[in-house]
């Protein structure tokens, strides 16, 4: 090192530095320059590992979180793919096994309302026939009779097709006082049930593992030899007074068998959601002297009625609150529950 700052010197001296001063003090000055420069030269592959290190190990450190983040990820996924396999495996399962007698709801197609003109006789035959006109019903309505104190309110519901069964609910209010009583059938098997005397009475019915034939009005009404009026009704199920809406019989026989007493005031009227045809008449009665009835064209279905004394007052009356016909229906609501309840035999 020496010799080559001596050769320097030398260099200078013949330089354009030749007339720069240059002692001992600067050349201890330059000494320690080089000797710093190299500090520095050493220092700096050491910064420069330690940066590299550093690096390495904030990529290692992502590249590993990055990578336990995706497995666990995939690892949630295919156990709820795995969880909703099974599941589905285990409802097919249940499908396939389960036997067909613990369905207890029936699905019927929907009713389509009727906007067709209709004749007298045309809507008399719906009347006499609605047990062939639809497959479910459940509704609610209130009756009142004019000889009667207070009125009633019926609840009902009833599957013709799928599992032949029903029930009727009349909770009748005197008074503010309500007594509640209950027809059930299912199977065969018909209850009465009181709410009040905490009892019920059961008999059989026959099924009837066949439907009837429809009838003519000429086969439905017809007169005897002594000229009495003779009525053939079609069969119907045990369901109480709610088969004064469902199955009008006997309202159609009393009422509107004579088709000189009765018009047709309105072919379509909206009720309920229902397109009705609205019949009035005149009916030579103790209490009364005209009706009205407000009849379902889709399924001949009594909807209302109300009849009216010679000052056109409302004598007797059924107003509908609710009815839905073709709508699924659990059948588990055509059998009572009878705990508490005493048996009381037929007598």
């Amino acid at each position: 090192m020496q010799n080559k700052l001596e050769d320097l010197k030398d260099k200078m001296d013949k330089s354009i530095l030749k007339n720069v001063y240059f002692d001992d003090k600067q050349y201890q000055q330059v000494l320690n320059r080089i000797e710093k420069s190299k500090s520095q030269m050493q220092a700096f592959p050491l910064k420069n590992k330690f940066n590299a290190l550093l690096s390495i190990s904030v990529v290692s450190i992502l590249f590993w979180g990055i990578t336990y983040f995706v497995g666990t990820q995939l690892n949630m996924f295919n156990e709820s793919g795995t969880k909703q396999a099974n599941e589905l495996k285990e409802n097919k399962q249940e499908t396939v096994t389960k036997p067909s007698n613990e369905k207890t709801i029936y699905i019927p197609p929907k009713q389509e309302e009727n906007y067709n003109e209709m004749t007298k006789e045309e809507i008399l035959t719906k009347m006499i026939n609605t047990i062939d006109n639809f497959e479910t019903a459940t509704g609610e309505f209130k009756m009142h009779y004019g000889h009667s104190p207070g009125f009633s309110v019926v609840e009902y519901a009833i599957d013709l097709e799928n599992f032949s069964g029903g029930f009727g609910k009349r909770t009748n209010v005197v008074d503010d006082k309500q007594e509640i009583t209950s027809e059930y059938y299912s199977k065969g098997t018909v209850w009465s049930v009181s709410e009040q005397t905490k009892s019920y009475m059961e008999s059989k019915y026959g099924e009837e593992s066949r439907r009837g034939t429809p009838l003519k009005i000429e086969d439905a009404f017809s007169v005897d030899s002594e000229g009495n009026n003779v009525t053939t009704y079609r069969e119907r199920p045990p369901i109480g007074v709610a088969n004064a809406t469902l199955f009008p019989y006997e309202i159609a026989s009393n009422y509107t068998r004579d088709l000189n007493k009765w018009e047709i005031e309105k072919q379509n009227e909206e009720l309920l959601g229902h397109n009705t045809l609205v019949i009035k008449g005149t009916k030579n009665h103790r209490d009364f002297q005209s009706f009205r009835f407000w009849v379902d064209k889709d399924t001949g279905i009594l909807l209302k009625y109300e009849t009216y004394n010679a000052k056109g007052d409302i004598v007797d009356y059924l107003h509908p609150i609710k009815l839905e016909i073709n709508v699924p229906i659990d059948s588990k609501r055509f059998t009572p529950h009878l705990e508490g309840y005493k048996k009381n035999e037929l007598q």
